[in-house]
């Protein structure tokens, strides 16, 4: 049960839906307690009731409780840098990034490889719009390891960000190239996120 429930809390998570991040954690949280899980479990739960809160601290929290057990895990990490570049804290972000994707080579963890180089590629452009070469180094990146490991939905992710670099660059052949092929094969339905917004390519 505490693995049905920490899953459904990280799909919750991926698909950036805080309400049901708060439900299946709290549960997951209740559950630990209720049967006397290991400590770790106390860790994963806080950190992600702490994304679902917008809260970094908390989530710092919950990280270093897991890490306390001897515990490696990544996505974490990532998703703890990704918040603190968003609340200003780009170098810490980074620095945070850097150093999963050293440990990244050492324990062969690669879940979350794809998400690690976009989300780097956010942090760089955020700390310095005006030197984008880095960031789309790591885009490519980002979807080239999509593309090996067969990632659809985040070869999309990684692509529509390459894409949006290098619309603003005015190249737009690149663009077009990068996303031509991970669209190939999405439906376009009502229910669909980005069904609604502006078309990459708008003008308007």
């Amino acid at each position: 049960m505490g693995h049905a429930l920490a899953y459904a809390a990280f799909l919750g998570l991926f698909r950036r839906n805080p309400e049901a991040v708060a439900t299946y954690s709290q549960a997951l949280a209740d559950t630990a307690t209720r049967y006397d899980f290991p400590a770790y479990w106390a860790g994963i739960a806080v950190f992600l009731q702490g994304w679902a809160k917008s809260r970094l601290a908390e989530m710092r929290h919950g990280l270093a409780i897991y890490r306390e057990q001897g515990r490696i895990w990544l996505l974490p990490e990532v998703v703890v840098a990704e918040a603190e570049a968003s609340a200003g804290e780009t170098d810490a972000g980074l620095r945070r990034l850097n150093e999963a994707l050293a440990e990244l080579e050492r324990t062969e963890e690669r879940s979350y490889e794809t998400e690690m180089h976009r989300i780097r590629a956010e942090i760089l452009l955020k700390r310095d719009p005006a030197n984008s070469a880095a960031a789309e180094e790591s885009l490519q990146a980002a979807v080239a390891v999509a593309q090996s490991q067969k990632l659809r939905s985040f070869e999309l992710r990684a692509a529509l960000s390459l894409a949006k670099l290098y619309r603003a660059a005015n190249r737009d052949a690149d663009a077009r190239a990068v996303l031509a092929p991970a669209v190939e094969g999405f439906l376009t339905t009502r229910q669909s996120p980005n069904s609604s917004r502006r078309k990459p390519f708008s003008r308007r």
